[in-house]
């Protein structure tokens, strides 16, 4: 039997299909590909949000008039589970160099249901408009981490832990990092701070900012440093997210670095702060995120 081709990100994006007799809605489906541990990623809803969100504008506004994402702020209000969903985009705001929408994630209502039957899971304030002609106040900035990123083929090695592999959404990349005289992945910075390379092990380019939307949510945890078998232990769950886009990747991309780190992790809760760099150190993204812990509880034995 043949094996299932398993669809890249701007296939998944190319399927979506407006909704007859609307002019701001968009069907989706969406399948176990995209999983983690117990839903759909939330970088991935933001990529296909984000997508939506620039099809509506080119329809509404005309196309190429704003061609980026330039910021995207994304509420989790309920689990994103496999299957057809609907995108509702509305315009909130239009002015020369930018143009904000409200874009909201649903599961389809199926056939004789009313289109409102399920309530939102995933809501997003998304600000567009056009990287390449930006102009303005320009300074130099010193970073705060000055070490520049680990040479990918000579200070890392491929990540071989079980976990990288656990869910089709980790499955789907190639993870390479540092690892510590101590065993720890990524951890060549101290303290919370985790460094982590990005690739698709299907070839895929990381050609889109839409691919910086999905690898915003895809960092070594910072809190696993300190825990072992911290993803056997914890389940993850992400409140919210900001992202700002600073640059389009290259659209040869291979490889994308991810940094990672947390100033406080406390009763459960912790924030993580997100770089994506390119290979030549090229700053492409910022992302901060809201997380929340929980315990997960073993199985009871059968008898």
């Amino acid at each position: 039997m043949a094996s299932r081709v398993r669809p890249n990100l701007l296939d998944v994006v190319s399927s979506l299909s407006s909704v007859p007799g609307t002019r701001n809605q968009y069907a989706v489906k969406i399948t176990r590909d995209w999983c983690t541990q117990h839903s759909v990623l939330g970088g991935f809803s933001t990529a296909i949000m984000l997508a939506a969100g620039q099809r509506f504008l080119d329809q509404e506004l005309g196309v190429g008039r704003y061609p980026d994402p330039v910021h995207a702020f994304v509420q989790f209000l309920h689990m994103v589970h496999p299957g057809p969903s609907i995108i509702t985009c509305t315009l909130l705001r239009v002015s020369k160099k930018q143009s904000v929408l409200q874009v909201e994630f649903a599961r389809a209502p199926k056939p004789g249901e009313d289109s409102d039957s399920y309530p939102t899971t995933t809501l997003g304030i998304f600000t567009y408009g056009d990287i390449s002609k930006e102009k303005g106040l320009t300074q130099e900035t010193r970073p705060v981490i000055t070490r520049p990123p680990p040479d990918r083929l000579t200070e890392c090695v491929t990540i071989d832990d079980p976990v990288v592999s656990s869910t089709p959404v980790t499955a789907k990349m190639n993870w390479v990092a540092p690892r510590s005289p101590q065993g720890l992945w990524g951890h060549r910075l101290g303290g919370h701070n985790r460094e982590v390379w990005l690739s698709f092990r299907d070839g895929s380019k990381l050609s889109d900012v839409l691919h910086l939307a999905y690898l915003s949510d895809l960092p070594l945890q910072p809190p696993a440093t300190h825990i072992p078998d911290f993803y056997a232990k914890y389940a993850i769950s992400t409140l919210c997210l900001s992202i700002e886009f600073k640059r389009r990747p290259d659209p040869s991309t291979d490889w994308i670095m991810v940094r990672s780190n947390s100033n406080k992790v406390s009763n459960g809760r912790y924030d993580a702060a997100l770089q994506l760099l390119d290979e030549r150190g090229n700053l492409l993204a910022l992302s901060n995120h809201v997380v929340f812990t929980s315990d997960l509880k073993p199985r009871p034995a059968r008898l």
